[in-house]
Formats: C-alpha cells, structure tokens, sequence
C-alpha cells in the first residue's frame, strides 16, 4: 500500500505530475473513467459543492464515527501537501463533516482537496475560498468531535472502494477513482485517448463515426 502522499521525483511522482498536467482539460473525469473501462467513478449523487471544482491528487482516507469528525482532523493533520482526503462517513446524512474550518485547516497543509461520502456545509465559504470540494449533501448540522474514526484505511464511498494512495481526479462530472496500481498505465492511456478525441473531433461530424467502440 502507497500512502501517495510524497512527490519526490519518483516514479510515482512523475504520474502524479502527469495527472496533475491534465487538469485543464475539459471532462478529464470522463476520459479517465474511459480509460478504466468506463468505470471507477463514484455515483452520480457525488457531486462538486460549487461550479468549476477540479482536483487530482492521492487518497488519504478517514472513516468517520457516528457524527464524530474528530478523524477528519487527524487526516488533515497526517496529509501531504498535494493530498485529496476522502471521507467515509457510513451514511450519514444529518451531519456535516465538512466546512469552512476543515477548509482552512486544509489550505494550510496544502492539500488538494475533499471528497465525502457524506454531507458538507459553509459552502459559500468554501466557493470563495476556492477549496474543491465534492459531497453527497449539503447541512447545517456539524459533526461534534469525540475522538473516534480512523485515517489511512481502506474505505468505500460512492459505490467504490478506496485505498490510501488510490488517485483521485474530479470534476465537474463527478469523482473517478483510480487504483494506485494502475496509475502509470492509466495515464498512458488517458493521454493517448485524449489525442484521438481531439483527431476525431477535428475530421468529422459523422454520428456513425463518433459512435464509441463496441457500439452498434
């Protein structure tokens, strides 16, 4: 298991500095969930809390207790710069584990960003403060601290799992999901998928053309 938090030139680094180079391009999420066999995204429920979120960077994932955020703390506080934390909140719905302190808590790590199984709340705060979060609700009940949950364990929210270290890449489409051992051979992948779209789209307008593979 990778904890995906350190960008020291490695192997590793350079995936994720490749990943991080395509963060521009339009609909990212969906030519990388192309790239995994059109899956690995999160259900549709999970969703950006303000227009324009886009983030890219490795899971460190917390799993929450109750309405107790006391582990989204602790992950904050464990996650390299760089970092997307990924919260596991089992369902609740009623209770926010997300807000404009955690927000700047983050910032001040220079994590990348959040994406919760679970409720959020000070979006406007978080809009201005142009923190890339994605959640499955919005609430204005906080969670209460109490000193349970845990950090870097392997988790699932959205319909998939998720590891320390797994990439994350999100966008306005919704949370793609890629497992850490995939990732070198999925960005070779995304790269070459995003220059025969744009070859495609350059030469023709035909509806039978631009069926995807396996269609008929």
């Amino acid at each position: 298991m990778n904890d995906g938090a350190v960008d020291d030139g490695s192997k590793d680094g350079e995936v994720l500095n490749g990943f991080r180079a395509l963060l521009g391009e339009d609909d990212l999420s969906c030519t990388v969930s192309d790239a995994l066999g059109r899956g690995g995204a999160l259900e549709a429920h999970v969703r950006p809390v303000w227009p324009g979120a886009r983030l890219v960077g490795p899971a460190v994932t917390v799993r929450t207790f109750g309405t107790d955020l006391s582990a989204v703390f602790d992950g904050i506080a464990a996650a390299a710069a760089g970092s997307v934390l990924v919260i596991d909140s089992h369902g609740v719905s009623n209770s926010a584990f997300w807000g404009e302190r955690t927000t700047r808590a983050a910032l001040a790590r220079g994590l990348a960003g959040a994406v919760i199984g679970g409720a959020c709340r000070d979006v406007v705060a978080l809009a201005r403060l142009k923190f890339p979060v994605f959640s499955t609700g919005i609430t204005p009940n906080a969670g209460l601290p109490g000193g349970r949950g845990e950090v870097n364990v392997p988790v699932a929210l959205g319909g998939q799992p998720v590891s320390p270290g797994d990439l994350i890449v999100a966008d306005e489409n919704g949370v793609v999901v890629v497992p850490f051992a995939r990732t070198a051979q999925t960005l070779i992948q995304v790269r070459a998928l995003l220059q025969a779209e744009r070859d495609l789209l350059a030469r023709t307008t035909d509806p039978a053309l631009l069926q995807p593979e396996g269609v008929s």
